[in-house]
């Protein structure tokens, strides 16, 4: 499908006349587009010349010198040769958080402003120290705060830790990782401010207690689950950690995110805990899955719990709830679901206990993840239990699926392995599924799957052994593959959408740079770019990476995802992009997933393979999304448990209906890509 010829660069007087063109597109865009949609977290905020006026004397005089101090300290990070960024970010996480806070207007109490203070002493002593060469915050002994640099978006985002006394860090510390609970008003300042200032809610004596941020609000789910990685990995460049004896574990919001990270990712862990908070979107909220569109119900299987829980047969699990908290259904839906896969999952309930632990209840988890850290993951385990929905959650210890026959939907493998005379056999039945690799298998083995016996040929000793079925179909054959014979543009690891997807990995942001073919698309494309910019920052903390068209360098199309706004003729890497992807789009007309209708008025959103970074054999290559960013809105952020993906791989957009807090105008229709990336008709 090639870029139609009227698609081309308007024929205007060269580079000059476009870009003053463009500037008075962007000043109409201001002027008609709809209001922006009000943010709900952070809330809104306490006037601030009333905060200051509660002040006492000496701690008003304090606030009143923290924009200049906060000046003063941005010039000396800049002026700072910087043998180590780590240095730098340990400095720049506090005196971002107080940038925020003033931008963003976080101010909700007097002691608010005492946090900016100590945030801008804080961030000061430690640019002393480091002049001296001196960091005591990297080993300090009880609670410290850290930052870390994200691979998303290049921001710094905070972490607190633990460190019991009586630790010796001279060999590898098993790591506790504690999620904490929802605080709509806990942005990065009043983050830092507790960690540094008050106890985890557990603290043993023989390990590390991470805590990370999660980007402040989110439910522990896109950018908030992967900050839970990124922490831990910016710990062990501090600290040397047993990577066998990693504990996870959190309450209320943070005990929904410990259900749903430990259960798909459950290879990393030794040992989760959930307290209250909620594992299962529709029992969790109450609502009737019929009224609302079928897609965003299936896309609740991506963050709800239950149709994972299996993977928790991998490793111990334990549940708490307090016997009189309203949050106690999520814990007893996990020893349900659980208990239908055959475990009896331990679930301490604290007598007489509303939404918080009590100390008993507190002393027998702790001995149970101490003993979970003593055991430790196995070197290889000798049974796999795999549950997944998508294609981002694929492997359990030696096991990963390839491929699914239907993404978004419920998929398994059950894997053991034995030793028969000289002969390892790999035994395993799978649903779902059409590709899968087992790991660390000897250079010839024996397979049993599905009711099928295969021989695995001889192969190099250390590579995954990959198995598909005939054709890929969920219904084929299984035979002994390779990695090569898969073809590379394909749904895989790291390449499985839906939208959300893109942003769990390193993007950029891409608007137009001139006038569209319809002044209602490029109001449509400012206003949703200035959203995104907007969410980013308040909701997950960051600056939005934009690139302007005519930056964007090879480098970034092999690192990173492309996130594109506009059309053919306003952004000129959507023309570049076009031709490969599965729409037609001309001025006239626009057709995505067999639904026609006039470009005027309409807009494409779609998530794909990059055309500009393909897929091959040996990697995944990257993802081009059209008009969109994170697709749930602020209506969502009501409660966490809504805070869940609510636009599949492609939808079309009517723009007769402005966009929302609940989507960005009317879905005429939406649906997932096959296996092959094909747009299918729902």
């Amino acid at each position: 499908m090639g870029m139609p010829q009227s698609w081309s660069k308007p024929a205007v007087g060269g580079v000059v006349a476009v870009a003053i063109g463009f500037l008075f597109l962007a000043a109409a865009a201001r002027a008609t587009e709809p209001p922006a949609v009000p943010r709900r977290l952070p809330p809104p905020a306490a006037p601030l010349r009333d905060l200051v006026a509660k002040l006492p004397a000496d701690r008003r005089a304090a606030w009143e010198a923290v924009p200049g101090r906060t000046a003063e300290l941005r010039r000396r990070l800049a002026d700072t040769r910087w043998a180590d960024d780590a240095d730098r970010v340990d400095v720049e996480v506090l005196l971002k958080a107080v940038e925020f806070a003033i931008a963003g207007d976080e101010w909700w109490q007097p002691a608010d402003l005492d946090h900016a203070s100590w945030a801008i002493d804080e961030a000061m002593a430690r640019l002393d120290a480091i002049g001296r060469g001196e960091r005591p915050w990297r080993t300090a002994r009880g609670l410290s705060v850290h930052g870390f640099r994200s691979a998303l978006d290049g921001s710094v985002q905070p972490y607190g830790l633990w460190i019991p006394e009586g630790l010796d860090l001279a060999r590898p510390v098993p790591l506790w990782i504690w999620l904490h609970g929802r605080g709509e008003k806990e942005t990065d300042l009043h983050f830092l401010h507790q960690r540094a200032h008050k106890q985890p809610e557990f603290t043993p004596d023989d390990a590390l207690v991470l805590l990370p941020f999660g980007r402040y609000c989110n439910g522990w789910k896109g950018p908030g689950f992967v900050d839970v990685f990124e922490a831990r990995t910016a710990v062990s460049r501090v600290h040397a950690l047993d990577p066998d004896r990693i504990v996870l574990a959190g309450f209320s919001m943070g005990g929904a995110g410990a259900w749903q990270i430990g259960a798909r990712r459950a290879g990393e862990f030794c040992g989760v805990h959930g307290g209250a908070g909620f594992v299962d979107t529709r029992r969790y909220t109450g609502v009737d899955p019929a009224t609302f569109p079928w897609y965003e119900v299936r896309l609740w299987t991506t963050t709800d719990v239950p149709p994972v829980a299996r993977n928790l047969l991998n490793l111990p699990a334990i549940a708490y709830s307090g016997e009189v908290d309203k949050q106690r259904a999520a814990s007893e839906i996990m020893v349900e679901t659980l208990a239908a896969a055959g475990r009896v999952l331990p679930h301490v309930i604290g007598a007489g206990m509303p939404h918080k632990y009590d100390d008993a209840s507190k002393r027998e988890i702790t001995a149970f993840l101490q003993q979970a850290a003593a055991v430790g993951r196995p070197a290889r385990a000798t049974e796999i239990h795999l549950a997944t929905t998508t294609l981002a959650d694929s492997r359990v210890g030696w096991v990963e699926a390839l491929g699914l026959g239907e993404h978004v939907c419920p998929a398994r493998v059950d894997a053991g392995r034995a030793e028969e005379g000289h002969t390892t056999v790999i035994t395993a039945t799978t649903a779902n599924v059409t590709a899968v690799a087992f790991a660390d298998v000897p250079a010839a083995a024996l397979v049993r799957i599905d009711g099928s016996e295969l021989e695995a040929p001889a192969h190099t000793a250390g590579t995954p052994l990959v198995l598909a079925r005939e054709q890929l179909a969920a219904t084929g054959r299984w035979r002994i593959s390779s990695a090569d014979e898969l073809p590379p543009l394909r749904k895989r690891p790291g390449l499985s959408g839906p939208i959300d997807d893109a942003f769990t990995a390193a993007f950029i942001v891409v608007p137009p740079e001139r006038p569209g073919v319809d002044p209602a698309v490029d109001r449509f494309v400012h206003g949703e770019v200035e959203h995104f910019r907007r969410r980013w920052r308040d909701l997950f903390r960051g600056v939005l990476p934009v690139v302007a068209a005519a930056d964007v360098t090879a480098d970034m199309l092999r690192d990173r995802h492309l996130v594109l706004f506009g059309d053919p003729r306003s952004n000129p890497l959507i023309a570049r992009v076009l031709p490969n992807l599965p729409i037609r789009w001309t001025p006239d007309e626009l057709t995505i997933g067999g639904n026609t209708r006039p470009a005027a008025g309409h807009v494409p959103i779609l998530i794909h393979p990059n055309p500009l970074c393909p897929p091959t054999a040996a990697a995944a290559g990257r993802y081009v999304v059209l008009n969109s960013g994170v697709t749930f809105r602020e209506e969502s952020d009501v409660s966490n448990a809504w805070q869940n993906p609510k636009l599949p791989d492609w939808a079309l957009v009517d723009l007769a209906v402005p966009p929302s807090g609940r989507g960005p105008g009317r879905i005429v229709a939406a649906g997932f890509c096959d296996e092959s990336w094909r747009i299918v008709a729902p």
